[in-house]
C-alpha cells in the first residue's frame, strides 16, 4: 500500500491539517457531530477538496506503461485456463454432470457471467454457488443505505449538487429496473426504521458534500462505467461496473483511476473486488488502470491501491479458480459445502436445516471466526 510522503498512518490513509467538522452539539436532526479534533488527536482526518486528488492522482510509483502485450499475456493465460479445464470436462462422460439443461446450454456456448459478487460467493464457500442465487440478496437497510448512497454519490459527481438525500436517493433508485424492488422495500420500512436509515444517509451525504472535490471536465469522470470481457470464444464474459472512473484512455502511460464508493465498514474482500475492476480494465483497454481506491463515505477513509504486473497476475488467478468453480454449477456439476464451525450461523443455508448437520462431528477443526471463509462481504 502505498502511502502519502508527509505523514504514515496505518491503512495507508492520507492525513494533514485538521479541518473542524462540528463541535460536538446535536444537528438539526439530534445527531450528535463528532469534533474532527477527535480524529485528528490520532494524527488523522478524513482528506477533502485537493487534498483527496492528490492522494488519487499521486501515488509515489511511475504510472504502469500502456504495454499491449501485458494485456495480451493475461488474457491468453486466462483463457488457456479455461480451455483445458473445459476440455478435460468435456472428456468425462456423465458423471457429476446433472441431466439436463445446465449441460445443454454449457455445450450450447452460452455465456457464463463472471462478477465480483460472483467470485467472492465461490471462493468463500462451496455453499454459496447454489445458496445465495448470485444477487438474490434479502434487502437489509445496509443494503437499502448503500444503495442511496451509490446513487447520491454519482449524482453529486454529475449535477455537483444534492436536494434532499432520501427523496432524490428513491427517486434514482426508482427509474432503475434492478433497483426498484429495493425502492419499493424502502417505502414499506416501519416509521423509525426509516427513520433510522434517513438520518444515516444524510451524515453520509454531508460528509461526501463537504469532502468531494468537483471533478473538472478534463478529468473526464465517468460514473457507473459498465466494463465487459469476453474469454475462452465468447463462453466466459467478465463483467464490472465501477462507481467512478477518472482520466482519458491510456497512450504511453496508464492514466485512468478507478474509485469505488462504499457506505459500510473496511473489508478485506474491497481489495479484492478493486484487483477485479483493474484486471478487467486492462484486458478491455489493453492499459492498466495506474490506481485503484475505494472511498468509506461513512468515514471519510480512501483506501489507494497502485496497480502493479504482481497485482493483475494475482487477480487473473484468483479469477481463474472462482471462474472454473462457476463452471462447474454452469455445467450443472452438484456440489456440497465443506463443513466448518460456523456453518450453523451460514445465511447460504436458508432454513438453518441444512446448517444444523455441520454444526459438529465432522472431523475438522473449528475454525477462527475472526478468519472464516463465510464472511460475505457488506455494502
Amino acid at each position: 500500500m502505498d502511502r502519502t510522503q508527509d505523514m504514515r498512518v496505518p491503512g495507508g490513509l492520507g492525513a494533514g491539517t485538521p479541518v473542524p467538522e462540528g463541535d460536538g452539539r446535536p444537528d438539526h436532526r439530534g445527531t450528535r457531530r463528532m469534533p474532527a479534533m477527535l480524529h485528528a488527536s490520532h494524527g488523522w482526518h478524513p482528506l477533502s477538496g485537493n487534498e483527496l486528488l492528490e492522494r488519487l492522482r499521486v501515488t509515489g510509483r511511475r504510472r504502469p506503461d500502456a504495454d499491449p502485450e501485458v494485456a495480451y499475456r493475461v488474457r491468453s493465460g486466462l483463457e488457456q485456463g479455461l480451455l483445458a479445464d473445459r476440455a478435460g470436462s468435456d472428456d468425462q462422460p456423465g458423471g457429476s454432470v446433472a441431466a439436463g439443461t445446465a449441460g445443454h446450454r454449457y455445450r450450447d456456448r452460452s455465456t457464463l457471467v463472471v462478477t465480483k459478487d460472483r467470485l467472492t460467493q465461490v471462493l468463500a464457500c462451496e455453499a454459496h454457488q447454489v445458496g445465495t442465487g448470485f444477487g438474490d440478496r434479502t434487502p437489509s437497510v445496509a443494503m437499502a443505505c448503500g444503495a442511496l448512497v451509490d446513487v447520491l454519490f454519482r449524482q453529486l459527481v454529475t449535477v455537483g449538487s444534492i436536494g434532499d438525500p432520501m427523496a432524490d436517493g428513491l427517486a434514482a433508485l426508482s427509474v432503475d429496473d434492478h433497483q426498484r424492488p429495493l425502492a419499493a422495500w424502502i417505502e414499506r420500512l416501519a416509521t423509525v426504521d426509516r427513520s433510522e436509515l434517513r438520518v444515516e444517509v444524510e451524515r453520509q451525504v454531508e460528509g461526501l458534500i463537504r469532502r468531494w472535490p468537483a471533478l473538472e471536465p478534463s478529468w473526464f469522470p465517468r460514473t457507473q462505467e459498465p466494463m465487459r470481457v469476453q474469454l475462452a470464444g465468447g463462453t466466459v464474459e467478465l463483467s464490472a461496473r465501477v462507481d467512478l472512473a477518472i482520466g482519458r484512455p491510456a497512450v504511453d502511460q496508464a492514466s485512468v483511476a478507478i474509485v469505488e464508493v462504499k457506505s459500510g465498514a473496511r473489508r478485506v474482500q474491497h481489495r479484492a473486488d478493486l484487483h477485479f475492476y483493474a484486471l478487467v480494465e486492462t484486458l478491455r483497454s489493453s492499459a492498466p488502470p495506474f490506481v485503484v481506491a475505494t472511498y468509506y463515505t461513512k468515514t471519510g477513509e480512501l483506501d489507494v491501491e497502485p496497480i502493479t504486473d504482481e497485482l493483475l497476475s494475482a487477480a487473473a488467478r484468483r479469477t481463474l479458480i472462482g471462474t472454473r468453480a462457476l463452471q462447474e454449477l454452469h455445467r450443472g456439476t452438484v456440489v456440497g459445502p465443506t463443513p466448518t464451525g460456523l456453518c450453523g450461523q451460514c445465511t447460504a443455508l436458508h432454513d438453518g436445516a441444512g446448517a444444523k448437520g455441520w454444526s459438529g462431528g465432522h472431523g475438522r477443526r473449528e475454525p477462527d471466526a475472526g478468519t472464516s471463509r463465510c464472511a460475505m462481504p457488506s455494502t
